[in-house]
């Protein structure tokens, strides 16, 4: 699916005068380009691309100073093109205050020089100019400013870019350049088709149609500076760039209210999912707001922590060739670990999507599985049903830990009387204990975890926290029962299976394009799975705390992390995310009824828990202040795969993260 798309003034400087061109050349003054970028500033444009012709054909920047002033002048992102030729090129720019770098002729001169570049600031900052004439129905690359063919065809500057690591392109078609002819549609969507890259056009553009077309054949942005510019027929200057209200209306199957685009939401919904977005400043990019903990933004944020993470994510597991090599080189070392035993590695079932979707994909790598499910004797039968439908169609052995469940929903009690938010804590450890244990049990090296960032992101620490020390002062508390059955982890049986065990955690959907509606439609097409309705909503449990508990007492949706990271990562526009985040969930009375009753809560007695004083985790005891003094062993265990990157990141640094009070 489409991101947002972008409309990116694009200005032309030579000896800092801001210049028109017409196919790269007959350079015309048109004015000062700081009062350009002034106005453009004022009507919050998604970025300015300025391109300095005469560093372009100099094949050097002599200008830092002017940059630095054009970056310190203005608050709006800013991208830089013309004379990169080096590492040191780049570091000075983006030094000066520009996020991203055009690159062109480098390409072609300085590929190693570039990619040092992509590893050192990451491939969303650094754009690769295609400029190109098409001969013969072909593409042709140029460099240079416009003046020299290269020898690659269109398939081999892709393989290059891809290889380079660029984040961007942008595509200029030369013979169409200034002319006001149109954009280049049918390479646009050409381009668009060959890389799994953001490309943004720019050539050619007569209207705002045309740059609604770019955006339908593909383009993720469009870059123009006539039309943004230039009052047809006299040439003078008149800004012409689309409002807000606007932009909504070219493109409103991507923008569907005007107040969130803004980054401020009014919205208020009453019912099931109480406030599910307040009147707090949201990130440019996702659903996040500021409320949130460790959100970090704030009034001209650039984007959240979250989208931060995401990004580092990317750049480590980025798709395509990489990814597929990552991804065959830990097939094999799960094999050859697996020699001599009856399994290659552990996959945790429940029902779900994500871990469905995994066995049907290792089961179709030749891997020897043994499934694991922790069942905490809340499943919905439709879990069940999936569990056994997948596995016995596959092959796949499952063995199933059942907990004792008066244990379990007294542990349950216990949480709710706790206060706290994280009652579904014990699942999560629980389900975790279960894994370790059986993998020692059969000597496997590997466990297999279905979790992607680019489908669920990062839940915030304040939102939700575990370890085992938590479970057990909770219990001890308020419990009335000791933990015999409980499958949980205290902190020297965590420290034995991350640091001494040898068994790696690995998230292998990191590596795969990963797209969960095509996803549920091959396991219901192979396998007569089921749909259950949500997002961890296969556990009757687990439904009430998502569908009620959470937004009801805590006024909090999980949806609003979910969809922020589908958002991300190019599967769901932001739009759409929030048609769909304001939309009110649907609570099922007669579950809320079942859990009331199977908890042996009056309804008088459930409506005090909802209405407790609210607490959180650092309440309690818990192992947070023990990771934080142990976070260099965890950051080597981090490395060697033992535990998870965001395990790290959210309870191992200290202070990282905000957390609000009641």
């Amino acid at each position: 699916m489409k991101v947002e798309p972008r409309l990116i003034p694009l200005l032309l400087l030579k000896n800092g005068s801001f210049v028109k061109t017409i196919q790269f050349s007959t350079d015309n003054y048109v004015g000062d380009p700081l009062n350009v970028i002034s106005i453009f500033n004022d009507f919050e444009v998604d970025e300015v691309m300025l391109i300095d012709l005469d560093n372009s054909r100099k094949g050097k920047i002599e200008n830092f100073d002017y940059l630095e002033r054009i970056a310190s002048d203005f608050q709006l992102p800013l991208t830089y093109g013309g004379g990169i030729n080096s590492l040191e090129d780049i570091t000075n720019v983006i030094r000066s205050g520009f996020e991203k770098v055009v690159v062109n002729s480098a390409i072609f001169t300085q590929a190693d020089s570039i990619k040092t570049a992509v590893d050192k600031f990451g491939g969303q900052a650094l754009i690769a100019g295609l400029d190109y004439r098409e001969i013969n129905g072909n593409i042709v690359p140029y460099y240079n400013g416009g003046k020299e063919q290269t020898n690659l065809s269109l398939e081999n500057w892709c393989k290059r870019i891809k290889e380079i690591g660029f984040g961007e392109v942008l595509m200029t078609n030369i013979d169409r350049e200034g002319t006001r002819t149109g954009l280049d549609v049918m390479n646009i969507k050409k381009l668009s088709e060959m890389l799994s890259l953001p490309v943004i056009a720019h050539g050619g553009a007569s209207s705002r149609d045309d740059l609604v077309h770019a955006i339908n054949q593909g383009a993720s942005a469009v870059a123009a500076g006539t039309i943004f510019l230039m009052q047809r027929g006299s040439e003078s200057i008149i800004i012409n760039y689309p409002s807000r209200e606007e932009v909504t209306k070219m493109f409103p199957d991507f923008y569907r209210d005007y107040e969130i685009r803004s980054f401020r939401s009014q919205v208020m919904q009453e019912g099931s999912t109480g406030k599910v977005i307040s009147n707090e400043v949201m990130c440019p990019r996702c659903l996040i707001t500021s409320e949130i903990p460790n959100s970090k933004i704030s009034d001209g944020t650039k984007q959240c922590f979250y989208c931060d993470v995401h990004d580092k994510l990317e750049q480590k597991y980025p798709l395509g060739e990489k990814s597929d090599l990552a991804f065959a080189k830990y097939i094999a070392k799960v094999k050859k670990d697996g020699v001599g035993k009856k399994y290659d590695c552990i996959l945790g079932v429940s029902g779900g999507t994500d871990s469905s979707f995994l066995a049907h994909v290792m089961s179709k790598h030749g891997l020897r599985i043994l499934a694991v499910h922790f069942d905490n004797t809340w499943n919905s039968p439709i879990a069940t049903s999936n569990i056994y439908a997948v596995l016995n169609k596959l092959g796949i052995d499952l063995e199933t830990y059942v907990v004792n469940n008066e244990e379990y929903d007294d542990i349950y009690r216990s949480f709710l009387y706790s206060g706290v938010r994280d009652i579904e804590t014990p699942t999560d450890i629980g389900f975790m204990g279960t894994l370790y244990r059986y993998a020692e049990k059969y000597g496997i090296k590997h466990i297999v975890e279905g979790h992607s960032f680019r489908t669920e992101g990062i839940s915030p620490l304040g939102w939700l926290y575990m370890d085992g020390k938590y479970i057990e002062v909770i219990q001890k508390e308020f419990g009335t029962m000791p933990l015999r059955s409980f499958p949980n982890i205290n902190f020297w049986e965590f420290i034995k299976w991350m640091a001494f065990s040898g068994i790696q955690r690995t998230r292998p959907l990191y590596w795969l394009d990963y797209q969960k509606e095509e996803a549920k439609v091959i396991l219901s097409n192979e396998y007569g799975w089921k749909w259950y309705g949500g997002h961890h909503l296969e556990n009757r449990f687990t439904a009430f705390f998502h569908t009620c508990f959470f937004p009801q007492r805590f006024g909090l949706d999980f949806r609003q992390i979910e969809l922020s990271a589908l958002v991300r990562s190019g599967q769901l526009s932001k739009g759409r995310a929030i048609d769909m985040f304001v939309t009110s969930r649907s609570v099922d009375l007669n579950l809320i009824s079942f859990v009331r009753k199977r908890l042996g809560f009056s309804q008088e007695e459930f409506e005090g828990i909802m209405n407790l004083p609210k607490r959180n985790f650092y309440d309690y005891k818990t192992y947070k202040k023990r990771f934080e003094k142990l976070k260099p062993l965890f950051w080597i265990l981090m490395k060697l795969n033992r535990v998870p990157e965001s395990f790290y990141i959210k309870y191992c640094k200290r202070d990282s993260f905000r957390f609000k009070t009641f």
